[in-house]
């Protein structure tokens, strides 16, 4: 979080002194190339979450304001304004009052770190994992409020709890020094204020190791100049010793054989287990764990049940893949993907493998832990003429008049490599909402539709000047986060997660 209000400076600016330290803050970033992995970019390896510039400052080009309606195509922040406040305050939940700092006066975000213990020993050694074994770099920012110089100001890290470590536990302010001072404009309308700053790139390593974090633990950062010390950031690492599974069952919907009478394979992404176990889910300490996939062979079925020859007949009718097909009770149009999921999941309730059991429980009952994940060839058409890569199942409760998202979605043919979808609709039976949604049943911090990474967002912004109707997110194929409160919404879904 950049400072905006700079005090005065402390000493002038060229001269040292042993006494008076001069004023700056320290952030940890995420880095652009990972070092832990032969720096790759970051593809969902970790959680990592902090308040960015762009979120609440006039930095991003916004072609279409959605909250308002309006075209405007001007530089504004993402976050919808009445919600900053909301936004701020979610990277400063978890932590102890007296636990929050203000350096020099100024207000800071700290950015929130999730990461698995490795070496774990005793009765809690269950939710160790590899997966962190080798630490987590990161980027360390300084923002100047005075001149910083070579003055032998060292920047000291203390952890909260001894199996939370980080290497260096010290760096010179002479290393910031080494490297080149960049500058930021948080208003690119009035072109100011501008942030002098530092980034000192992979900088630390940090690992929990030997222990889990009972409760969310924290990396405190001190500027230490001869005896005088002063807290100058902070690390909030989220708690990592409850690590809940979530079970995903995946189906193969068979809807045609070739010619020879053989069943027409799907294909899939391949390594959507990888995806979820080690690129999502993970995020939130969630360990996922994908079931043995089955054929629901529809075909089969079909010579056997008249109401999947019926849906088979359903299918094969372009008006009704095209959602022209008229419902004969509410004469209006039938939306070929709603009810595709809807009759799949009654058709997989009745006739799955994996059904939840006893007998005759439902998908969307709770009790059972399961998420299905249904993949097909099919690739209707919605009402306004869209082709969807997928669904996901959301149901209304009559005892509180919401809507709910359940235990089950479905990807078409569009979205069967589309590792953002497969990840997009698994989240949103997790309970997670469209970063964008503006439905009053979702409370949390609302953003403009397709400027983020994050896995909720769309991969594309409304824009009225392109004849398409939109234009692509720049983080297309890059879209691999969670926000921090999204981790904690996730492991709150008691339906889809097992503690």
């Amino acid at each position: 979080m950049a400072v905006c209000n700079f005090p005065k400076t402390s000493a002038k600016i060229g001269k040292t002194s042993t006494s008076c330290l001069r004023k700056f803050t320290i952030h940890f970033r995420r880095p652009k190339k990972l070092k832990e992995k032969s720096n790759y970019s970051y593809q969902g390896e970790y959680g990592f979450d902090w308040l960015r510039d762009e979120y609440i400052y006039p930095i991003t080009k916004v072609k279409f304001d959605q909250f308002k309606q309006l075209k405007i195509s001007k530089y504004i922040q993402l976050c919808c304004t009445q919600d900053i406040p909301k936004l701020k305050n979610e990277y400063l939940k978890g932590i102890q009052k007296e636990h929050k700092i203000k350096p020099y006066g100024q207000d800071y975000y700290p950015a929130w770190l999730s990461i698995f213990a490795c070496n774990v020993q005793g009765n809690n050694a269950n939710v160790g994992s590899t997966m962190h074994k080798r630490g987590v770099y990161l980027d360390l920012q300084l923002d100047e409020i005075d001149k910083i110089v070579s003055d032998g100001t060292e920047i000291i890290f203390k952890p909260s709890k001894p199996c939370l470590k980080i290497t260096p536990n010290k760096i010179s302010i002479s290393e910031f020094l080494k490297t080149s001072i960049k500058k930021r404009k948080l208003d690119e309308n009035t072109g100011k204020p501008v942030i002098d700053y530092y980034l000192l790139e992979n900088a630390v390593k940090i690992m929990c190791q030997g222990d889990t974090l009972k409760k969310h633990e924290r990396i405190r950062v001190f500027a230490k100049l001869g005896s005088t010390e002063y807290e100058v950031g902070q690390l909030m690492v989220y708690q990592n010793d409850i690590v809940p599974k979530a079970n995903i069952v995946v189906v193969n919907v068979i809807t045609e054989y070739d010619k020879n009478n053989n069943k027409i394979p799907l294909e899939t992404y391949k390594s959507f287990e990888y995806l979820y176990k080690f690129q999502s889910f993970n995020q939130a300490m969630i360990r996922a764990e994908v079931s043995a996939g089955e054929d629901f062979d529809l075909v089969a079925l079909g010579k056997k049940y008249g109401d999947v020859k019926k849906f088979l007949d359903d299918i094969r009718n372009h008006l009704y893949i095209k959602s022209l097909m008229i419902n004969p009770h509410s004469q209006i149009n039938i939306d070929a993907p709603t009810d595709i999921r809807d009759r799949l999941r009654v058709l997989y309730e009745k006739y799955g493998k994996h059904a939840p059991k006893p007998k005759g429980k439902k998908i969307h009952d709770k009790g059972h832990y399961n998420t299905y994940l249904l993949f097909t060839k099919l690739s209707p058409l919605s009402k306004n003429g869209g082709s969807l890569l997928g669904i996901a199942d959301l149901q209304h409760n009559p005892q509180n008049n919401n809507y709910e998202w359940g235990n089950m979605f479905v990807i078409f043919q569009n979205g069967l490599k589309h590792t953002h979808t497969i990840v997009h609709e698994a989240a949103h039976t997790f309970t997670l909402p469209h970063i964008f949604e503006p439905s009053t049943s979702n409370n949390n911090p609302k953003f403009h539709q397709g400027y983020t990474e994050n896995y909720m967002d769309y991969i594309w912004h409304p824009n009225p000047a392109d004849k398409r109707g939109g234009s692509e997110n720049i983080y297309e194929k890059k879209m691999y986060s969670f926000f921090k409160w999204q981790w904690d919404m996730m492991r709150k879904d008691t339906k889809s997660i097992k503690y």
